[in-house]
């Protein structure tokens, strides 16, 4: 059972009616040394700026694949008002980190942004990190030009999704449809009179869903991530405990076709990892399994449904009100397109190199895009 999501306007715990000493005094950060933080996990489902990949949650998950948290956050007047998640590992060039959707601050005044990027910095240099790679939440104000100011260059270490597709399930599945394209409406039909049903899936289950993302991978000549059965069963342990994991398989005769992985946080549901087997490509079993999913969002109370991600220049393309090249609705992007209303530009990566000689080494390396590929290998390896 999936819990009923948190919108922005909940608080992640009762407030005192009297204010102590302690209470009254000035904001302050401090490391959190919780392993399960649910003080935290809560201000960020809260929180228009939180996301699932900065909670304690997704780095019990991302532990399996020997990723470790440090984690700041701010108190004001004795309750939490800001923070973020450092996932960091070591590497052949020594520990890496990143920070994903964060900082996440109560307000984002100049100020507040200003204290929480020097936080970030002063973490690194004290976790004796060679390199962090961050980017700030969706809807942040951080910008590329602000993390430049503070030190931070252009990412060519990390692979950062920089664009995504929403839907706004606040205007109700009647609506949506309504958008929906006929021919995807037409394999929708097909899916379901064909015999392709949809099945919530349970633990037993992973390491079937994690064959079809195998298999996508495969077909698309890239590598999975978690790139294992038991990486992914991380995930799930982590998320499904706290009823914020729902994994869904689109069936063809009790046989697995598609399947995928949702992540419900806060307001939003991510539709995190999918696969597919590559049969049964006459009877549609993704666009039934796509459909349902958001109807399900929808109908359970989130406000959004998240693809997690979208190619860039095909989001570029959409805001500037532009057709599609021909070439762009080949792209594997384009299915979920029938359902998604709202291409959404992320804010820029970069990373901060704390030592002085490696940043202008580093520079100087990945301008010579045939170094930069080497390099790229090497570190990710």
């Amino acid at each position: 059972m999936i819990e009923a999501p948190q919108t922005s306007a909940q608080t992640p715990r009762a407030q005192p009616n009297a204010k102590s000493a302690a209470d009254s005094a000035p904001a302050k950060w401090q490391r959190s040394s919780e392993a399960a933080d649910a003080e935290w996990d809560n201000f960020l489902a809260a929180s228009p700026l939180g996301h699932f990949q900065q909670s304690s949650l997704w780095a019990s998950a991302k532990n399996a694949e020997g990723w470790q948290p440090l984690r700041m956050v701010l108190t004001e007047e004795g309750r939490l008002v800001g923070g973020f998640q450092i996932l960091w590992r070591r590497t052949r060039l020594g520990k890496i980190g990143y920070i994903y959707k964060g900082p996440v601050v109560d307000s984002e005044k100049p100020e507040a942004i200003h204290s929480a990027l020097e936080v970030v910095k002063s973490a690194t240099v004290a976790a004796g990190l060679r390199a962090l790679v961050l980017q700030a939440p969706d809807s942040s104000t951080i910008d590329g030009q602000l993390l430049a100011e503070h030190g931070f260059v252009a990412n060519h270490v990390l692979d950062i999704i920089r664009a995504t597709l929403l839907v706004d399930l606040t205007r109700g599945m009647d609506a949506i449809g309504s958008h929906i394209r006929r021919s995807t409406w037409a394999e929708i039909r097909k899916a379901q009179r064909r015999g392709i049903t949809i099945r919530e899936g349970g633990e037993q289950d992973i390491p079937a869903f994690f064959r079809l993302m195998l298999a996508t991978c495969q077909r698309q000549q890239t590598h999975p991530a978690p790139a294992s059965a038991e990486a992914l069963l991380a995930v799930w342990r982590a998320f499904h405990s706290q009823s914020k994991a729902r994994l869904t398989l689109a069936e063809f005769e009790g046989e697995p076709v598609a399947g995928g992985f949702c992540i419900c946080f806060g307001s939003r549901v991510t539709f995190w990892k999918k696969g597919w087997s590559g049969t049964h490509r006459e009877r549609h079993p993704h666009q039934l399994l796509q459909h349902e999913a958001v109807e399900w969002a929808c109908k359970t109370g989130y406000q959004f449904f998240d693809f997690a991600a979208l190619r860039q220049d095909i989001a570029v393309t959409l805001l500037k009100g532009e057709e599609l090249s021909d070439e762009q609705r080949k792209a594997r992007d384009f299915i979920n397109l029938s359902h998604g209303d709202r291409p959404v530009l992320l804010p820029e990566d970069r990373i901060f190199v704390p030592n002085h000689f490696l940043r202008f080494a580093y520079r100087k390396a990945f301008a010579i895009p045939s170094l930069r590929k080497v390099i790229t290998r090497f570190v990710r390896n």
